[in-house]
């Protein structure tokens, strides 16, 4: 076989195998069975109350709020801040509320749609907690 006629060979295989890794079926990813979580908003539009962050803490602390209400956190701080879920560090109690973080003026927004008492912290200050109770 010649060097050339080796060369077209390897091509042609580099060639095939590109093709199939580009036109082959995507797996299917079958979506996580759990609870709906409420609604997650960038805008302060939809919200009824409004907590602020600042380097003393969320204001109000507590807050208590109707079914189907939103709540709007917003960074009043010169530094970052986040909005999770307890407990901390896992944050894995409420994952809804796992906002992530919140830069300076910014807000997020999450609306509840089942009573009970959310509890959550600021990863970045975990001293800096909140408590929301849903009736």
């Amino acid at each position: 076989m010649s060097k050339n006629a080796v060369i077209v060979a390897a091509v042609i295989v580099v060639l095939v195998i590109g093709g199939w890794f580009l036109t082959r079926p995507k797996p299917a990813v079958a979506p996580e069975v759990s609870q709906p979580a409420p609604a997650v908003s960038e805008s302060a539009t939809v919200a009824q109350n409004s907590v602020t962050i600042s380097q003393t803490g969320f204001s109000p602390a507590t807050i208590t709020i109707k079914i189907g209400e939103s709540i709007t956190w917003e960074n009043t701080d010169t530094e970052n801040h986040t909005v999770n879920s307890d407990n901390h560090p896992t944050h894995l109690l409420y994952s809804f509320l796992n906002l992530g973080l919140l830069k300076p003026e910014e807000t997020k927004s999450v609306t509840f749609d089942k009573t009970g008492t959310y509890t959550y912290h600021d990863h970045l200050n975990p001293s800096l907690t909140g408590s929301i109770t849903v009736e």
